[in-house]
């Protein structure tokens, strides 16, 4: 008996098992083969084949063609019937395919097993080769199926309908089933759901359940004799250029680098440019990747600001092309990371757009090469959160719960394997809640559904449906059923189109430099030399910069005190989740520590402080130590992907074995074993830290010499890390004036000049972009009353602009009331009267005033909000510019919450670290388990807090370890008054105990 009919999570919320589970429950069972069909799709096929070569299974490749109430088992014969599967899911997908109207050319090299007596008639009719499928077990509608199949001439073969592993899956199955049909538990419909008997059960169940017909179980044998395709042998397949042939695509390739080279370097080449060039050249004929560097080339070629990154960064030829923009020679970047002829996996090229230019080039790309391209798609899984919240809903359990319990959940992770409790220290949560996170514990991890990938395109030579079933996203776009490891494995070379938006950010702050009469001179423009923007890197003054600008990186670079580019380069790779030791470590052998190598054999290998810090450390260690140099690269990617450990088992073994036969100790294996699993899930190779590095010194350098341009950039570009506000506090701690939005001086976007940043129209709340577009065309105006006229906003988006005080200018020079006679005049003109004279209106209330304008723009132009809380009220709190002073003492501090981030300690208790600020400054602050166990739920309410804790002090950088955190009480007989959400303008809190 052969189980033919096997589904995995890769049908959607269909069925329960990944493909791992299902192929090793197959080998315990004592099965051969293994048939995988998931519906309509083959997003599980690279997965499927490595699950079978570890179990020592042999695969029956396939897919179940549901066409509304028809289906069709179709399992792949040879490459010929793989092609035309490929083809039939692209159809079933674009709603184009009818089962009964098959013809003989579609169904070649396929064996098609039906279930309907209709459908396998008219399929034999027409020449196919397809069997019966007696689905389940036998009944009256398999009897009939039985007899007609006798009559036909054709076999018939008794199919397990498995949809999950084992029989206590079950409940997951109706759990799935129940999400994906939006409704409750007991709502379910029991014809969208599997037999509870639909699990992979032993052969000998099946042969019981089928002995009135046992020949339909051997069947089953004779059809996997049939179906010898074991999966698609592609090699790599790479973009053709323009139809040349592989010699013409390495002479163009080699003509193009010179004159690129000689663009970059000058004319002569240095001798070293022209070497490396012809090496690197001599390897990509080789590999016969010329035509792909051309593609690439073409691709950036129209874009006027890009960022090429990951290890093709260290490729002199994509420099000269212009797809990189860091030297690798200057910045000693190795080619052989990117390609060598040992690396048995084709790499692929990142390209960064700015973010609203990339769906352009993207589009022109996929129009260009037609059906001969498509994106990668991502296969979207149940994360925790998302798990917990959809089966509470599941549960039928009302919204507001939901919300509540998720947030006492916050940091939430799942420990231990599907179906395993999760441990929740000292929460006690009533029924059903348990049971929910059980089984959210279960299903996480599972495929919800598909989305498309973040930039990743490939590009045939033959249609893409030659390769692999093709769909459309939501938005139009084609994309493959594979998501990128799935490419990868299948040879897909793929192009990475991201999007990025500091290369908007730069890109804007030029043209408005421009627009205020400055040029830059681009052409040799080198930041990463200019003193003052290295001095604002080390001093980690860098909010706003890409990639540097993270709460964490900014500390690194305070307590580093390194502002160089070579500095930036390893902080933006060391900074990465499992390596927090590795990072103690390395500030202190910079700051002069005394350290010795891992090992003597490795004194030269590492650059940074003998510390592992790029991918490629992992590989040249390995090698040092015995493993060769394909080896070394296998465990480097490896360990560059997440949860790989059973895969790691294995590498650590033999790189065990290979170093005590070198003379290491045990410990000290261990040690460097330890530095290396830092990598792992997370990390960056030399070249892609340096590309980056790069934009962040260009976004450096722009903050330093023209402030109020850049700031204007980043917040027109809607930022990054941070909100607004926050931008707009740093804005003012840089000295910038802020002046608020103004329909005379109309911009969508924000504008910075010399030591002003005005408010664009777009940071003003529920202003529709119809109506900044009709302000921006038909300024300036002449009245309050001329611009209602002409620009006819409507009532919330007018209350809006007076609000924000982008009517200011409109006000009579001795008129009275302020904005609310702005209101005044807005209510004569909804009326459709004449305007009367104003009338006498009480002056106006300055927080009210306050209140408005925040509730309109989200910040305060004039002051930062916190300053409206009366500190006379308050005990003594200091200010953030006051606490190095005070470096271990404990301290009450008044902050404003900006942004956290919840990790878990080594005992997996939640954690989180969190910038506050006041209008002096930003302050790191660490709430440890117990801390944020209290209060945790306060940090995210956007309310100022009182912080009590101590001061600490770590190489040069200063942070506050938090006790115990309270809001600014509101004591309306103390003179409490609110301003905006959450702000206190007196109070009479005491300052939390620590």
């Amino acid at each position: 008996m052969i189980p033919l009919a096997c589904r995995s999570h890769y049908s959607l919320l269909r069925a329960t098992a990944d493909v791992s589970t299902l192929c090793r429950r197959a080998r315990l069972l004592g099965y051969p083969a293994l048939g995988l069909t998931d519906s309509n799709n083959l997003h599980g096929l690279w997965p499927f084949l490595a699950a079978c070569r570890r179990e020592d299974l042999t695969p029956v490749i396939g897919a179940e063609l549901v066409c509304g109430q028809e289906r069709l088992f179709c399992l792949v014969r040879d490459p010929a019937g793989y092609r035309n599967l490929c083809r039939l899911l692209t159809a079933r997908q674009a709603g184009k395919l009818s089962l009964p109207d098959l013809h003989a050319d579609q169904c070649q090299g396929l064996f098609l097993l039906a279930d309907s007596g209709a459908l396998l008639a008219r399929l034999h009719g027409r020449g196919a080769r397809v069997a019966a499928a007696l689905v389940g077990r036998p009944d009256h509608r398999a009897s009939r199926l039985h007899r007609l199949a006798g009559r036909l001439g054709v076999m018939a073969v008794a199919l397990p309908d498995v949809f999950f592993a084992a029989p206590g899956d079950y409940p997951l199955h109706r759990l799935q089933r129940a999400m994906a049909l939006r409704t409750t538990l007991s709502r379910l419909p029991a014809g969208e759901v599997a037999r509870p008997d639909s699990f992979l059960a032993p052969a000998t169940v099946y042969e019981k359940r089928f002995a009135i017909w046992p020949e339909t179980v051997d069947n089953s044998h004779r059809i996997l004799e049939e179906c010898s395709f074991r999966g698609p042998e592609f090699g790599t397949v790479l973009p053709p250029y323009r139809d040349l042939a592989p010699g013409q695509a390495d002479a163009l390739l080699r003509r193009t680098a010179l004159a690129g080279a000689r663009s970059r370097y000058g004319d002569p080449l240095p001798a070293e440019v022209r070497a490396r060039l012809d090496r690197e050249l001599a390897v990509i004929a080789d590999r016969g990747f010329s035509s792909y560097f051309l593609v690439v080339r073409d691709i950036v070629a129209p874009v006027s600001r890009t960022c090429g990154r990951g290890s093709a960064a260290a490729s002199l030829v994509a420099y000269c092309l212009r797809i990189t923009n860091v030297c690798p020679l200057r910045h000693n970047l190795y080619f052989e990371r990117f390609l060598n002829p040992g690396r048995p996996d084709p790499p692929d090229i990142d390209i960064d757009f700015a973010w609203d230019e990339r769906d352009q080039v993207l589009a022109r790309v996929l129009e260009q090469y037609g059906a001969h391209a498509a994106m990668v798609c991502s296969l979207v899984r149940l994360q925790p959160r998302m798990a917990i919240r959809e089966t509470a809903r599941v549960f039928g359990l009302p919204a507001a719960e939901i919300r509540q319990t998720l947030r006492r959940l916050r940091g939430l992770r799942f420990r231990g394997g599907p179906g395993q409790a999760v441990p929740l220290p000292g929460m006690e949560l009533a029924a059903p809640w348990p049971e929910i996170l059980r089984l959210a514990g279960a299903v996480s991890g599972m495929v919800r559904h598909v989305s498309v990938h973040s930039g990743g395109v490939v590009i045939t030579p033959r249609p893409v449906t030659d390769y692999v079933p093709v769909q459309r996203a939501a938005r139009g776009v084609p994309l493959i059923q594979w998501d990128k490891d799935g490419a990868e494995a299948a040879g897909l070379v793929k192009i990475d189109l991201l999007g990025n938006r500091s290369l908007g950010v730069i890109r804007d702050t030029l043209a408005q430099m421009r627009e205020n009469g400055v040029v830059p001179g681009e052409r040799d423009w080198r930041p990463e030399d200019d003193a003052a923007t290295r001095k604002t890197v080390a001093t980690g003054a860098t909010m706003g910069c890409f990639y540097i600008e993270s709460p964490a990186m900014r500390l690194l670079q305070k307590k580093a005190g390194r502002g160089d580019f070579e500095h930036l380069v390893i902080h933006s790779s060391l900074i990465r989740p499992a390596a927090n030791n590795l990072i103690r470590e390395y500030l202190r052998r910079l700051h002069g520590g005394a350290w010795q190598p891992l090992h003597p054999l490795l004194a030269d290998v590492l650059e940074s402080y003998g510390i592992l810090v790029f991918q490629e450390d992992v590989a040249r260690v390995a090698v040092r130590l015995g493993f060769s140099h394909a080896e070394a690269d296998r465990l480097r990617r490896i360990m560059a992907k997440k949860a790989r450990h059973a895969r790691l088992a294995d590498h650590w073994q033999r790189f065990s074995d290979l170093a005590g036969a070198r003379g290491i100790s045990r410990e000290k294996i261990r040690k460097i074993w330890e530095m290396m699993l830092s990598f792992e899930g997370y990390s960056f190779c030399k070249a892609h830290s340096a590309s980056y590095a790069m934009v962040s010194f260009q976004a450096a350098w722009l903050k330093t010499w023209f402030p109020a341009e850049f700031m204007a950039a980043v917040l027109s570009n809607q930022g990054g890390y941070y909100s607004t506000f926050a931008y707009v506090s740093e804005a003012r701690r840089l000295g910038l004036r802020i002046l608020p939005p103004d329909v005379n001086q109309a911009r969508i976007r924000w504008q910075g000049r010399q030591k002003r940043l005005r408010v664009g129209l777009m940071a003003v709340r529920h202003l529709g972009r119809a109506t900044m577009h009709r302000i921006v065309a038909q300024a300036p105006f002449a009245s309050v009353r001329d611009f209602l006229d002409r620009v006819r906003p409507g009532d919330t988006e007018a209350c809006s602009l007076i609000h924000a005080g982008a009517l200011d200018s409109l006000a009579g020079s001795g008129e009275q009331g302020g904005r609310a006679a702005l209101l005044w005049r807005l209510r004569c003109w909804q009326s459709n009267g004449p305007s009367p004279a104003l009338p006498a209106l009480p002056p106006e209330d300055r927080h009210q005033r306050l209140r408005n304008e925040y509730r309109a723009l989200g910040f305060l132009c004039a002051l930062h909000p916190i300053t409206l809380i009366d500190r006379r009220r308050l005990p003594v709190t200091l200010r953030a510019a006051e606490l190095a002073d005070h470096v271990g003492r404990r301290v009450c501090f008044l902050g404003w919450p900006l942004c956290g981030k919840v990790v878990a300690t080594a005992r997996g208790e939640a954690m989180e670290f969190f910038t506050f600020e006041d209008e002096t400054g930003q302050v790191e602050c660490t709430f440890f388990p117990q801390a944020y166990q209290r209060s945790g739920h306060l940090l995210h309410s956007g309310r100022p807090l009182l912080l009590a804790g101590t001061v600490e002090k770590e190489f040069g950088a200063t942070t506050l370890t938090v006790q115990e955190a309270r809001p600014v009480e509101s004591r309306q007989r103390q003179g409490v008054r609110r301003v905006g959400a959450g702000i206190e303008t007196a109070g009479g809190a005491a300052c939390p105990a620590p």
